[in-house]
């Protein structure tokens, strides 16, 4: 293999790596028990599930299996805001209107963070697209030099080196988002917690006042 081949195939592997988009892992969602020593979320995920439908929408708020969401489906009228709940071994719908409200409202700060997170990703994207471009505009300039004149090798140096300095630019930037990203999804988890609290009280006053109706 010719040293020019060796020279550009190492150029390529640096810009593909460059052009990778640095996104930040999400934050890991805490295991801290609740004040009354109980983990709420690791409760429901073994002994209940739970599956919100928004009136005249497909989309689901929920916790639980795929056969959760089937089966709410095939209780829900048409398309009719409803709460399907798995608990204890039986099954409940609640249709009353009040709870209901109640039930989105507890998700609603998370649907609106949702969508920072995906305003989030859609930037984060739009760098990565400007960081390939420059990784093969530093390709391209790394071919031009080998066998150029001295003077056109240090124009092409030039440019590489203002390339270098944008990548970095990029990377810092990405490297901002992908933090901003890790706060959020550590928000999302806070949020998540709190709301299957909230919801794991109301559904338990439902049952008890007979406002959730036994389907199994």
């Amino acid at each position: 293999m010719s040293a020019r081949t060796l020279l550009l195939s190492a150029v390529a592997a640096l810009a593909t790596a460059a052009a990778a988009p640095s996104f930040a892992a999400p934050a890991a969602a805490s295991q801290t028990p609740a004040p009354d020593g109980r983990d709420w979320g690791r409760d429901w995920a073994r002994h209940r599930a739970y599956v919100l439908f928004s009136p005249g929408s497909d989309s689901v708020s929920m916790s639980g299996s795929t056969d959760d969401v089937r089966r709410a489906r095939a209780l829900r009228a048409g398309g009719e805001a409803l709460l399907y709940v798995r608990q204890g071994g039986s099954a409940y719908v609640i249709r009353d209107p009040e709870l209901l409200r109640r039930a989105n409202a507890l998700f609603a700060p998370q649907e609106a963070l949702g969508r920072r997170q995906a305003e989030l990703g859609k930037r984060q994207a739009a760098l990565g697209r400007q960081q390939a471009q420059l990784g093969a505009e530093q390709a391209a300039a790394a071919y031009r030099r080998i066998g150029d004149s001295p003077d056109e090798a240090a124009g092409v140096a030039w440019r590489q080196g203002e390339i270098a300095r944008k990548q970095g630019e990029l990377g810092r930037r990405q490297g901002a988002l992908g933090r901003q990203q890790g706060e959020l999804s550590r928000q999302q988890g806070e949020l998540a917690r709190a709301a299957d609290r909230e919801l794991q009280v109301m559904v338990d006053d439902a049952i008890r006042s007979g406002q959730a109706q036994r389907v199994d």
